[in-house]
């Protein structure tokens, strides 16, 4: 029956740099490795979707999101999505599961060539392990880029986006070094002496100055604005100095060409001090659960503001803004709200007896996709074989060969054969088995304490976290507090514990889990 409804497959390639896309033939070999695995299954490939240097978010994908629409636009044909590695999918927990349920709801069936989806219970948990392990082997990788730039940075070198009037360029002492750009860095250097001097008398003089030297133009944007202004006039580069305080790197003098001395530097800065704003007593105040929890009522996204009371001070509350709304009341304060959100993250904490077995389950799945991922290096290192006698083949075929054209036939064949074996070489050599106990057991660790966790990140993280913890937002009644929430698959692992006999059991008490369980959405 699937494969009468399943005929056609459609690819996704990636790789998330541009260095990916000029060297190497990583998207051409993730193509060829698809078609093949499709024509294996008998499935027509009807469209292949390419991101070429691409690294971010589900929406920041320009070939995921027209693999996306073209589903739309064929909504009655069920097509299988195929892809190379579980990393091309995602390298990220929250986008993975996104971009998974936006798949699943086109009715759309995953296939990847070094990964088996088992919907399961268990397989969707150890899923989510894979995609923690991509996770943060990407952090890791990000902090060794970072570990390197701050290095350089203070050695004295810049290492981000060059500012206004300057480029980069490659010194045969320095290397990559900031070097001024004409004729923006002589403008640049003009509006600042200019204003240092006071012949510019306040930032929107200056910001006229460079709007009538076309200083935009030059740039390429759009439009030049205040705020660019005042970058430019904090920027200490322009004075020779590199410093980046987010690092920890105080300022120091830095090897590329100042484009203002020190002394004027030190004149702007004082020019564009004023005086300390006293910071209003609602500029502190946050709302991590805005828009994020319900209306018990009526459904709708809380809100969070603050009101000025009787005697000037302000009291932060959530509240529902739906005016046809019959909730009362609809302001709440924050701190209650906050504490029986924490009170709802201990509840649904996963005990440490069922981490545990959750972690032997856990283990003993990865170690037979160990041994599937040595099964499949030994297949690609007889591909190689393969691949390398054809080389052969067609060498000693050449000095026999009197057409120009058949010889030259065959050095192209050989340099495409070629290619691929460097390309299936590397692959086999980049590939390295992840680290599972230190994935595991941070997910487990989230598992265990999410209250904790939630308290202790910062407003960004927070809704991270929240993200991770609930397929829909909780709704929220002032006298009852949080209800029943629909909990991510890993939150309900006890629910689907499997004992040696293969009987689901669960050590809480709760009877196995049904369609009808509240603590999941239903896949029907």
């Amino acid at each position: 029956m699937e494969k009468e409804e399943y005929g056609k497959a459609v690819i996704y390639c990636r790789v998330s740099s541009e260095k990916q896309v000029k060297e190497g033939n990583g998207l051409d070999s993730q193509e060829h490795r698809c078609r093949e695995y499709a024509r294996s299954l008998g499935l027509e490939v009807e469209n292949v979707f390419r991101d070429e240097g691409i690294s971010g978010g589900l929406f920041d994908r320009p070939a995921m999101k027209s693999l996306i629409e073209y589903l739309d636009i064929h909504w009655q044909t069920k097509y299988f999505v195929i892809f190379d590695d579980l990393k091309r999918f995602a390298r990220d927990v929250e986008v993975h599961i996104k971009l998974k349920s936006e798949l699943k709801a086109r009715e759309a069936k995953l296939r990847c060539l070094n990964y088996n989806f088992d919907e399961s219970a268990e397989g969707e948990f150890v899923e989510t392990i894979f995609a923690a392990q991509n996770q943060l082997e990407r952090k890791q990788n990000r902090r060794q880029v970072c570990q390197k730039m701050k290095a350089r940075i203070e050695r004295g070198y810049w290492c981000f986006n060059p500012p206004i009037g300057y480029e980069y360029t490659k010194d045969k002492e320095h290397g990559k070094l900031l070097t001024p750009k004409q004729p923006m860095a002589d403008i640049v250097a003009e509006g600042l002496n200019a204003f240092a001097d006071n012949r510019l008398k306040n930032q929107i003089d200056l910001f006229e100055f460079f709007k009538s030297k076309n200083l935009c133009g030059l740039v390429g944007k759009k439009e030049l604005y205040l705020q660019m202004i005042r970058g430019l006039l904090s920027q200490p580069l322009y004075a020779g100095f590199i410093e980046y305080s987010k690092w920890g790197i105080s300022r120091r003098r830095g090897h590329h060409k100042a484009l203002i001395t020190e002394e004027t530097y030190k004149i702007i800065q004082e020019k564009i001090k004023r005086p300390e704003r006293i910071p209003h007593e609602t500029d502190n105040l946050e709302f991590p659960l805005r828009r994020i929890i319900n209306c018990s009522v009526c459904g709708k996204k809380m809100t969070g503001s603050s009101n000025k009371g009787r005697w000037g001070k302000y009291y932060a509350h959530y509240t529902c803004n739906n005016k046809s709304c019959s909730a009362n009341p609809k302001n709440i304060q924050t701190t209650k709200v906050e504490e029986d959100y924490v009170k709802l993250l201990e509840s649904i904490k996963v005990n440490p007896e069922l981490l545990e077995m959750t972690k032997e389950v856990a283990t003993r799945i990865w170690q037979k996709k160990i041994k599937v991922l040595s099964a499949d290096h030994a297949t690609k290192d007889e591909e190689v074989k393969n691949i390398e006698k054809q080389i052969d083949d067609y060498i000693n075929l050449i000095p026999f060969t009197k057409s120009d054209s058949v010889k030259e036939r065959y050095e192209q064949k050989v340099e495409a054969l070629d290619k691929m074996v460097r390309e299936l070489k590397s692959d086999a050599k980049n590939k390295k088995e992840p680290n599972l106990d230190e994935a595991l057991n941070l997910s487990l660790k989230f598992l265990g304490t999410p209250a904790e966790t939630w308290k202790k990140a910062d407003r960004k993280l927070k809704s991270m976290v929240h993200d991770m913890i609930f397929e829909e937002n909780p709704e929220y009644c002032a006298e009852t507090g949080f209800g029943i929430p629909k909990l991510s698959i890993p939150f309900c692992i006890k629910y689907y514990i499997v004992d040696e006999k293969s009987d689901l059991v669960d050590p809480t008490g709760f009877e196995p889990a049904t369609s009808s369980m509240p603590w999941r959405r239903s896949t029907n």
